[in-house]
């Protein structure tokens, strides 16, 4: 006769609140691996989205039509890793501070390493991809400064669309496209440019409530 198995332990109550990066709780926080080891599968994809940006670079600069359409497909891919790492971690309650940090850093790096070596291949306006880079760099600082005050910095509306616009045009400037194209990439250049600069001073203008509030869970 076999004896009772005795009743699992509560979670503790950080775990209630879907803090999935504190010790003990659900395993559905993270899933193990091969040799057991635990795999953040969010963090996973927005680590492939990091790694896809050296191929992107290389396969831009070599500027061959085959090259830039194998160039758009590895683009492409580490563009929808973008939604996904976001949808997972709010599926499985993975919302982490570590993946809100890192997420729109592997954002800026794909967007703007891509854009830099078009601009080297002369197949970008460099006028653009300044404005795009400042921006970019200004909000990090503003994020960063947010984060060693421990306070929270979610994105915006207007800023999702910016990444999402930026992403389109990136990829369109990537692609072999005939001159019938042009007023397509410069329609989505323009949107990208417009959403990058409102979203930039929106943010700016909410930078003293930003860093003046805590940061809230799952934001």
């Amino acid at each position: 006769m076999t004896s009772a198995r005795p009743p699992r332990p509560a979670p503790p109550a950080a775990c209630i609140a879907r803090r999935s990066d504190v010790k003990g709780c659900s395993p559905r926080s993270k899933l193990r691996g091969v040799n057991g080891r635990r795999i953040h599968w969010p963090n996973a994809l927005t680590l492939l989205r990091i790694l896809l940006i050296p191929p992107v670079v290389v396969l831009t600069l070599v500027d061959s039509d085959v090259s830039r359409w194998i160039a758009f497909f590895a683009f492409g891919i580490a563009a929808l890793t973008d939604g996904l790492d976001g949808f997972v971690a709010r599926r499985m309650q993975l919302v982490s501070e570590t993946g809100q940090l890192l997420d729109p850093i592997a954002d800026k790096m794909l967007v703007t390493a891509a854009m830099v070596a078009l601009v080297v291949v002369g197949r970008f306006p460099a006028w653009a991809a300044v404005v795009i880079v400042v921006r970019e760099v200004a909000v990090s600082v503003l994020r960063f400064a947010a984060s060693r005050r421990g306070r929270g910095f979610p994105a915006s509306l207007a800023g999702k669309a910016k990444t999402g616009a930026q992403l389109v045009a990136v990829l369109l400037y990537i692609l072999p496209l005939g001159a019938s194209w042009r007023p397509v990439k410069l329609t989505f250049l323009a949107l990208a440019l417009t959403l990058t600069v409102w979203s930039g001073a929106d943010y700016f203008r909410r930078a003293p409530q930003l860093l003046g509030s805590r940061a809230t869970e799952g934001a």
